[in-house]
């Protein structure tokens, strides 16, 4: 009677190392999911206080250009605090809130042009008032763009989905490696030896390989052996008597 032929994914081994598989991605893809969660309000929270520092250290350095009706130095003001690349756009409007005073923007292609105040898009702001210290002469809004914090998030997504498959691999070639070694090798013996005493051949030795649970089945193999041993010997014996 010829063994049976095993396919490759239904063995132990594929089965085993998929449960592990799928159970250490789920772990970690959890993990690294929460870990992008809190790097997204953290750089979130960079780039709010970006836009509120920003928008307060131009309310205070704006005072003595607004009140003179200095136009020019407003402008070069708006464009060094610019340099920060962050920065998508800064509006300045009048004591009345309503007109632009002077405003900056970022085009297409992160150019500094002339803006007249209507700033759209995902973008941060935050708004300071400009004033005197005896009344309000203007306010000054900075709007910070997003790009940033999307293109970082990316980029940790990617490495983190890298640091994931390298995980996942190493653990299954480890994993596969360790049951060959101490589950696979000694049940695929065993079968063997199964396989022979069920052709008449009870003089193999059977040795457990280990104190474990598959010890105690080549143990209880080794008895079924001697058992049989014994029996054919009795059959035997009693035949040739009679």
């Amino acid at each position: 009677m010829s063994t049976s032929i095993i396919r490759w994914y239904s063995t132990i081994r594929i089965k085993m190392v998929s449960v592990i598989i799928v159970s250490c991605t789920l772990v970690l893809g959890s993990l690294s999911a929460y870990q992008v969660i809190n790097e997204q309000k953290q750089l979130t929270a960079d780039l709010q206080k970006l836009a509120e520092v920003t928008s307060q250290r131009l309310s205070k350095h704006l005072i003595g250009p607004m009140w003179d009706l200095d136009k020019d130095l407003v402008d070069s003001t708006l464009e060094a605090e610019m340099l920060e690349n962050n920065v998508q756009a800064i509006v300045v409007w009048d004591e009345d809130a309503k007109s632009v005073f002077a405003a900056r923007e970022r085009d297409a292609n992160g150019l500094l042009v002339e803006s007249n105040g209507a700033i759209a898009g995902d973008l941060i702001k935050s708004a300071s008032e400009v004033n005197n210290g005896t009344k309000s002469i203007g306010e000054v809004a900075v709007f910070v763009s997003r790009k940033q914090l999307q293109q970082q998030l990316t980029a940790s997504t990617i490495a983190n989905l890298i640091t994931l498959l390298a995980l996942v691999t190493v653990m299954a070639i480890v994993m596969t490696i360790v049951m060959n070694q101490i589950i696979i090798g000694p049940i695929t013996r065993l079968a063997k030896h199964a396989e022979d005493i069920s052709h008449g051949n009870l003089k193999q030795k059977i040795r457990p390989e280990s104190h474990d649970e598959i010890g105690q089945l080549a143990e209880a193999f080794h008895r079924m052996q001697t058992s049989l041993r014994v029996a054919f010997k009795r059959i035997y014996a009693k035949a040739k008597s009679s």
